[in-house]
């Protein structure tokens, strides 16, 4: 098992697990519970015992002021007061549902990422994982629904680098129309041809045609497209002007 304190003996950088997002875990818990959890990928690694760390969250105010009666003043407004109110409420639910209460301190949150796995109690000191990472599909009653939006947050975190990828490699042509057959750009990203589809699939709405009968094509033979860039540019940029892409 990787964890943070393990990977960051030789980086100052704050490490956030990929498998924080990519399983599910900042989609389904508080604002609150992010913040927590951020704040102590931030802080474990900095301090040797469960008492300095615990210390140290308390520095950050998202975590100073979580799990207690939510003060109306910190709100600009009534109504983002009880919008906060009714998210809060939700995720309570949700919680409930799976057999699990919301916690009412700072302590309590963090015997709740012990008991997921978010944290890992060493004793003397907590760690966080980084692979393997919990992940929310086994440890929460989901609703169709909600499996299926999980799953589709898993599949893009893992397509979008790929596809990052991708889209770098062919901007760097210079050029707008390319010839590549799936063999060749299996090899160039190193993956397989199940990631290959979907990684396609995302880049045709860039496309100024889809490829045609894309599943049925041979590995070996030269697929066209053209790329309409100013699509990417706006979509990746919030402008038509490249000159920020690199």
């Amino acid at each position: 098992m990787q964890t943070i304190r393990e990977l960051s003996k030789n980086s100052e950088e704050t490490i956030i697990p990929n498998g924080y997002d990519a399983n599910g875990w900042s989609s389904v818990l508080s604002h609150e519970l992010n913040v927590l959890f951020h704040a102590l990928c931030h802080v474990v690694p900095k301090y040797q015992s469960k008492e300095e760390i615990k210390q140290a969250l308390l520095e950050f105010q998202g975590v100073k002021h979580a799990f207690a009666h939510v003060d109306r003043s910190r709100f600009k407004s009534e109504e983002a007061y009880q919008g906060y109110q009714k998210r809060l409420e939700r995720h309570k639910r949700f919680m409930q549902r799976s057999g699990y209460q919301y916690p009412n301190s700072l302590e309590e949150a963090i015997e709740l990422f012990v008991k997921w796995g978010l944290l890992l109690d060493k004793e003397t000191y907590w760690d966080v994982p980084v692979t393997p990472f919990p992940d929310v599909l086994e440890l929460f009653n989901l609703k169709d629904e909600e499996k299926a939006a999980l799953a589709h947050i898993k599949l893009e975190a893992l397509i979008h680098p790929v596809f990052s990828k991708l889209v770098l490699m062919l901007h760097e042509k210079d050029e707008n129309t390319f010839r590549y057959t799936k063999n060749e750009l299996k090899e160039i990203l190193e993956i397989n041809d199940a990631m290959l589809l979907e990684v396609l699939v995302k880049l045709t709405p860039y496309l100024e045609e889809p490829i045609v009968n894309m599943q049925a094509i041979p590995d070996d033979q030269e697929m066209e497209f053209t790329v309409v860039w100013e699509r990417i540019y706006e979509d990746f940029l919030g402008t038509k002007d490249p000159q920020s892409i690199q």
